[in-house]
């Protein structure tokens, strides 16, 4: 059974994979390098059920095992993330997860440690989690899932493989999205925004289009906050920029996505105003061009630090409507 084919595009890479899996040759440490939603994960765990699949269990129990596996609940194929409302990884989570690295496995012939978003990984859990990957144990693999390798340690780095995943170009997201029928795909604003917000990742593009009216409404409101303040006084009003925002207060996730949306939209404009060439991940050319015109690059960077800080003091559970309301304020005066 090929676990590999699934996954979209990456042809080298699972060519890659195949062969070493087939001859028994496959490395104690990779890292994985792609945008958020390129199927880092997905690729990790159908390596692992790939090579269950080879087990000399029966064929029932051998589907039984990968079923597990692509499930994320195998016991011996675990998945370390950073903790909810944590920015990092630390030593204690590394070593807690890499406790059983030396123990036998539960069921498998092997055991696989696949550590997401690896980027949060402190320099000093690093460092314990270099130990492991130095000495290598026979039967043990390490999958360090990550957007920016660079963010490793060198020694880190120069001990596992680097695989870096394919992203996919706006037409082809597209054509995927209307292939598979994601909700949205038939229209075509909600489309051009999930593509451009995906960054060529059909991960990020499926949850944009499958979270619906959130996301959606989160991006349209980014657009008029900043729309708002390019019309400051000509025909947006302080109370109705203030209602505009306070919105977006019903929900931690709406507010969340409203300041990383707007976070997007605002790097745009910056990087936009510094290179005449900057193909824009919010904008469509012709906005980014319009609110170069309109905004000021102070104002840019001022709005942009406070969508920053919102995101920051949300992970650390403040008052919404409160959030909301300061964001609001700086934002209008920003403008």
């Amino acid at each position: 059974m090929d676990f590999l084919e699934e996954i979209r595009g990456n042809e080298r890479q699972k060519a890659f994979f195949r062969e070493r899996i087939e001859q028994d040759r496959l490395s104690h440490a990779y890292i994985l390098e792609a945008p958020q939603g390129a199927g880092k994960k997905m690729l990790a765990l159908r390596i692992a059920a790939s090579l269950a699949y080879r087990e000399t269990d029966s064929e029932q129990e051998r589907t039984a095992k990968c079923r597990r596996i692509l499930d994320g609940v195998s016991p011996d194929v675990r998945i370390l993330r950073p903790e909810e409302g944590k920015k990092t990884i630390g030593v204690a989570a590394v070593r807690d997860f890499m406790a059983s690295v030396y123990l036998s496995p539960s069921e498998l012939g092997f055991q696989m440690y696949v550590l997401d978003e690896a980027d949060k990984i402190t320099p000093q859990a690093q460092n314990a989690l270099l130990k492991v990957i130095e000495e290598p144990w026979r039967g043990v693999y390490i999958f360090l899932l990550c957007e920016n390798s660079m963010s490793l340690l060198a020694t880190v780095r120069s001990r596992a493989q680097k695989v870096v995943l394919e992203t996919f170009d706006e037409s082809e997201l597209s054509a995927y999205a209307r292939e598979t029928g994601l909700p949205g795909a038939e229209d075509a604003e909600r489309l051009g925004f999930a593509v451009r917000a995906a960054h060529g990742a059909i991960g990020r593009l499926r949850r944009i289009l499958e979270n619906g009216e959130t996301e959606y409404t989160a991006y349209l409101t980014a657009k008029k906050a900043v729309e708002g303040q390019a019309m400051k006084n000509r025909g947006m009003t302080y109370y109705a920029f203030l209602s505009l925002l306070g919105g977006m207060a019903d929900s931690r996730e709406l507010l969340e996505a409203f300041a990383g949306y707007l976070l997007s939209a605002y790097r745009d404009l910056a990087r936009g105003g510094l290179s005449e060439g900057y193909a824009p991940e919010f904008w469509t050319a012709d906005e980014l061009q319009s609110y170069l015109t309109a905004l000021s690059s102070e104002t840019v960077s001022i709005s942009f630090a406070a969508a920053d800080r919102v995101l920051t003091d949300l992970r650390l559970n403040t008052s919404l409507p409160l959030s909301a309301a300061v964001l609001a304020i700086e934002l209008w005066n920003a403008a």
